[in-house]
């Protein structure tokens, strides 16, 4: 027994040291884009934490680098690199140090393009050879050819040409020269149209299902049409799969059948949630959908949040119309009830929208039947109000949920009139903008601004969800949320006329997922000039969970008389 304890801890002590052997992989001379990718191919990097760790075996992965630094700066058009390696030893810790010098580029001195078959002629198709990413005199970038090989045989495939094959794409390089060849030549084949549409299942009315389709029969074949229409069924949420299969032409006239087979989704769907921020506290939530009330496709959902500050509930069914990818008709009832420190409101509200699209624009235009009860310092109290509404929104991003290029514009326009079955007479405009954009190699710039505009000849009459307040998560930090507006003689919020905010911040990436945040913010609600704005700045924690950033805040309140700090907790995508 005694022999074995000994046996065992002699074991744990040589996996021990084992475990303990390690390399620093050290890389010097390239950008971060091309050492990312050299660590990627390093073969000593990936295995530099293994147990199995020798030295014979450290030794064998240090001669291999050499090679794989080359081969991983291929892409980026360097094939001559020169490269100073060095391994140290000190202990259980290896050094294994590479200095790099990228070389001359190479490049491209040929660019030979063609197009074969019934499509060679056609100027739909040759269009795309001057917008291509590969020129002579340019430096070889593998990525630029490649997308320019995907984009001349998409050229192809959009204009009908739906057999287009290569007969050649290669790049050649000519290393004693530095330079390179580019070859693509693409069989376009013959052209093809669409031929009829026919649906299998789905339990939808098929003159609806027809409204989903982007094209005639006889169109030109359109590879991107053709995914059009199956994202849009998909994202109708009635259906859990869509089969797409076109069919042999059945003539000379090339035009291709289409069967679509739909799988129905479940109908009804339930979702949970539970979160939190600032402005509100704990919040929970839950909403329940039901994808298809009868055979038309006609939806219903009722949602609920619930927090400290606000609660709410509504229902809405929705209609899809002409277009029911971009046209959707809804009606929908509300109930929302808010307790901020200087504001308390409950709003019932019926509304009628149309929900559709101007190109990018998204439009909603409505009309609703608002009734409210707040208590205000200088209010009524009690408020009816017919309020049209229209709004316009541009969302172009590269990532949704983290972006690192996009920016959103949202215009809003109501108003209403005692004339029309309303206690109060206004007219008011609201203008959002968020703009992100990359700054340096890890950074990003992010720029936001809101500004508002009420016109009435009598301010007392508005009800409190009218009124503009800012100060929160989303607007200043630094300040409790709604805490930033004109006040009465006895120090109480009313609320203003007219809305301005602007805030800018950077987010750097500091490790992997994570980032650090620098704000300002600059806002007030105000009712005359000059505005007495109240500014926040601080810092913050970036975490780019899978549901969009999380963020937490530390601002101080700048324009309060000893700086309080405040925390700020939120999360979502950046559009």
């Amino acid at each position: 027994m005694h022999n074995l304890l000994i046996l065992v801890l002699l074991l744990s002590g040589m996996t021990a040291a084992h475990a303990a052997v390690s390399i620093d992989v050290k890389l010097d001379g390239l950008n971060r884009e091309q050492k990312r990718n050299v660590l990627a191919f390093l073969t000593i990097e990936q295995q530099r934490k293994a147990d199995d760790l020798t030295e014979r075996r450290i030794r064998r992965y240090h001669n291999r680098a050499i090679q794989e630094i080359e081969t991983a700066l291929q892409p980026y058009g360097y094939y001559q690199p020169v490269i100073e390696s060095s391994l140290e030893q000190d202990g259980d810790k290896w050094v294994a140090r590479y200095i790099i010098e990228a070389g001359p580029p190479v490049i491209i001195s040929e660019v030979d393009l063609r197009f074969e078959g019934a499509g060679k002629d056609d100027p739909l198709v040759t269009a795309v050879m001057e917008s291509l990413p590969i020129k002579i005199g340019e430096q070889l970038v593998h990525a630029d050819y490649e997308r320019a090989k995907t984009r001349f045989r998409a050229a192809a495939l959009n204009n009908g040409y739906r057999d287009a094959r290569y007969l050649r794409s290669e790049v050649r390089v000519y290393r004693e020269k530095n330079q390179a060849g580019i070859f693509l030549h693409l069989d376009t084949g013959n052209q093809a149209f669409f031929g009829p549409v026919s649906f299998e299942g789905g339990n939808i009315d098929e003159e609806r299902l027809r409204r989903y389709i982007p094209f005639r029969t006889g169109d030109t074949w359109s590879a991107s049409k053709l995914l059009k229409l199956q994202r849009g069924l998909v994202d109708s949420g009635y259906f859990a799969f869509v089969n797409i299969m076109p069919q042999p032409a059945a003539d000379d006239s090339n035009q291709i059948p289409i069967d679509i087979i739909l799988t129905p989704n479940k109908l009804q769907k339930y979702t949970v949630g539970l979160g939190f921020s600032t402005n509100f506290g704990p919040q929970g939530s839950l909403s329940w959908l039901h994808r298809r009330i009868n055979y038309y496709g006609h939806r219903l959902s009722a949602e609920t949040n619930v927090s400290t500050v606000r609660q709410d509930i509504s229902t809405t069914y929705g209609i899809p119309l002409s277009n029911p990818r971009t046209d959707i008709l809804e009606i929908t009832g509300s109930f929302r009830k808010e307790d901020t420190t200087d504001v308390k409101s409950e709003i019932t509200e019926l509304r009628v929208s149309r929900n559709f699209s101007r190109g990018e624009w998204r439009e909603v235009l409505s009309v609703g039947y608002k009734h409210e009860v707040d208590d205000l310092a200088d209010s009524d109290g009690i408020s009816n109000l017919l309020i049209p509404k229209a709004t316009w929104t541009l969302v172009r991003a590269d990532n949704r949920l983290i972006a690192t290029d996009g920016y959103r514009v949202e215009l809003e326009t109501s108003g209403s009139a005692e004339a029309l079955l309303s206690d109060a007479t206004f007219l008011q405009g609201i203008m959002r903008g968020k703009l992100v954009r990359a700054f340096g190699k890890q950074g990003r710039l992010i720029m936001r601004a809101d500004a508002g505009a009420t016109a009435t000849g009598n301010f007392d009459s508005m009800p409190a969800s009218n009124r503009f307040f800012t100060g929160g998560d989303n607007s200043v930090r630094g300040y409790e949320y709604k805490s930033i507006a004109p006040e009465n003689e006895d120090g109480d919020l009313i609320g203003g006329k007219y809305l301005l905010v602007g805030s800018v911040e950077y987010d750097y990436n500091v490790y992997g997922k994570w980032y650090l945040a620098a704000f300002y913010d600059i806002g007030s609600a105000f009712n005359e000039s000059p505005i007495d704005a109240s500014s926040g700045a601080g810092v913050g924690i970036r975490w780019a969970s899978p549901v969009g950033m999380v963020r937490v805040d530390v601002a101080s309140a700048l324009s309060e008389a000893g700086n309080p700090l405040r925390l700020h907790i939120t999360f979502g995508p950046d559009f």
